[in-house]
C-alpha cells in the first residue's frame, strides 16, 4: 500500500497543513516524554522537595517548555 499527500503550497491552509505533517514525529516524541518521562522525573522532584501547587503547577509547564524547545516545535506556528 501506498499514500500520497498533496499540497498546494500557494494555499494558506494547506501550508499549514505540510508545517502540522511535517513536525508530527516531533510532537509525537514530545507526548511520548510528558506521558511516560516527565511525569516520573516530576514527581519524584515533589517527593524530595514540599512545594506548594502553584510551584508544582509551574514545574510541569516548565517540563512542557524545555520539551517543545528540545524538539524544535513551535506551536504558534503550527495553530496560526
Amino acid at each position: 500500500m501506498k499514500a500520497q499527500l498533496h499540497f498546494d503550497l500557494e494555499d494558506t491552509d494547506d501550508e499549514m497543513e505540510i508545517k502540522r505533517c511535517l513536525k508530527s514525529t516531533e510532537m509525537a516524541l514530545v507526548l511520548w516524554e510528558l506521558v511516560h518521562n516527565s511525569k516520573k522525573s516530576l514527581e519524584w522532584k515533589m517527593e524530595a522537595d514540599t512545594i506548594n501547587r502553584y510551584d508544582a503547577l509551574d514545574m510541569v509547564f516548565e517540563r512542557i517548555s524545555e520539551l517543545l524547545e528540545e524538539y524544535d516545535i513551535n506551536v504558534d506556528k503550527l495553530i496560526n
